[in-house]
């Protein structure tokens, strides 16, 4: 039998699972950040490399999307299953692959596997979440996603070093995910139509649109889209515009703010619950807007680690806020396809924010490529405003739970 409906517990087995396996996929990612070093030992060229390195993320666009709206409480372990099935099968083909064409079929294939991962895990993880307990758990995903950042680099660094071996550790990254494959048999089947539409079948035309008059969940894709570019911008060109004022290590900005980011999600998460969630977006824009602008002045070391402290406390609270709030503002049967449609967003981010922000520092330069991201931050801030109310009339679980039944 399958499971009906969330209780007020977080840590079920369920979501322990899906995190897991979560975990496994987002430990194989951080193993690609000396991809790029791979790529020249192999003989691809430079101008190859970039679009290598970002294909992975091009099938996101059109999968996650696709899927949101096919994917229901029936159908998603399938999905689960064929998305790490996918992934496994793309870690083994990289030491086969030694062509750009190669190259980017098998980033592709590891990519869509990744999407369906995310896609389905998704829609899973929402029937398995309290709603009072929303925050809570998104921070507990979102300190996940980050935790192999932690320890994937040095264990690379001590054991991985030499770039030939990098293959081999795409051959240990795939263990873990065999055994995600096996635990998906552990996972309940969610039959609620809380989570679906009232038949268990896809959506159709009339529950998108339906869907979409909801103007608080625009804003929030909105504001997914702004963040993530905003992000990215920086995470591309910092290290670049530290070596210009003459830093020796750039890369320790990032390990402050990733430092603040788990911190604050581990031992913060419980209390995003305890505030107003647009309140909370507001005031980490609002703080993100001055320490996007004061970035060009990181070069007086007084406030390198202050900036990098307080920007990535501001990017680890209203990241996964935001995805709490998306859970808040969506009507219970859609959470699962606005949770999809953020991630697209997300993905679009990876893509906007590095294009335009090119885009702006070839033209006026990096002081004006960190004021661009701050005005980035500045009008989320302004879109916070319009759903700081909107919470307190959100569909929450309005007459759903009523007619949850087991099947």
């Amino acid at each position: 039998m399958g499971a009906t409906t969330t209780t007020e517990r977080l840590l079920s087995k369920e979501f322990i699972i899906l995190n897991l396996i979560f975990l496994s996929a987002s430990t194989v990612t951080a193993i690609f950040f000396q991809f790029h070093r791979y790529l020249s030992f192999i003989g691809v060229r430079d101008d190859w490399s970039g679009f290598i390195i970002a294909a992975d993320a091009l099938p996101a666009l059109v999968i996650q999307p696709v899927l949101g709206v096919l994917l229901s409480g029936r159908n998603a372990r399938k999905w689960l299953f064929i998305g790490i099935l996918g992934m496994i099968f793309a870690l083994l083909m990289y030491g086969l692959a030694h062509t750009v064409p190669a190259l980017i079929a098998v980033r592709l294939l590891q990519g869509a596997g990744f999407a369906c991962l995310v896609a389905a895990m998704m829609v899973l993880t929402v029937n398995y979440i309290p709603p009072k307990k929303s925050g809570m758990a998104f921070g507990i995903i979102s300190t996940v996603r980050l935790i192999p950042y932690a320890f994937v680099p040095p264990i690379m660094g001590i054991y991985f070093f030499a770039p030939r071996d990098f293959t081999k550790a795409l051959i240990y990254g795939a263990i873990p995910l065999i055994f995600s494959l096996l635990s998906v048999a552990l996972i309940r089947p969610y039959y609620s139509e809380a989570c679906q539409t009232d038949s268990g079948h896809p959506f159709n035309v009339k529950d998108l649109y339906e869907n979409i008059k909801n103007p608080s969940v625009l804003v929030v894709l909105l504001l997914n889209l702004l963040l993530y570019s905003g992000y990215t911008t920086v995470f591309f060109f910092f290290e670049g515009y530290s070596r210009t004022v003459g830093s020796n290590n750039p890369g320790m900005f990032f390990t402050v703010a990733t430092v603040a980011m788990m911190t604050i999600r581990i031992f913060g998460s419980a209390m995003f619950d305890r505030f107003s969630k647009p309140h909370i977006t507001f005031i980490c824009m609002s703080g993100l807007i001055i320490c996007y602008a004061a970035l060009p002045f990181t070069s007086f070391s007084s406030i390198f680690y202050a900036l990098a402290l307080f920007t990535g406390l501001g990017w680890g609270i209203v990241m996964p806020v935001l995805n709490a709030l998306m859970f808040e503002v969506s009507y219970p049967r859609f959470r699962g396809l606005n949770l999809n449609l953020s991630l697209v967003m997300v993905q679009g981010g990876f893509f906007v924010g590095p294009f335009l922000g090119g885009l702006v520092y070839g033209w006026l330069g990096y002081s004006m490529l960190f004021y661009f991201c701050a005005f980035l931050s500045l009008i989320s801030a302004v879109f916070t405003l319009l759903i700081i109310d909107s919470t307190n009339k959100s569909p929450k679980d309005i007459d759903m739970s009523s007619k949850e039944k087991t099947i």
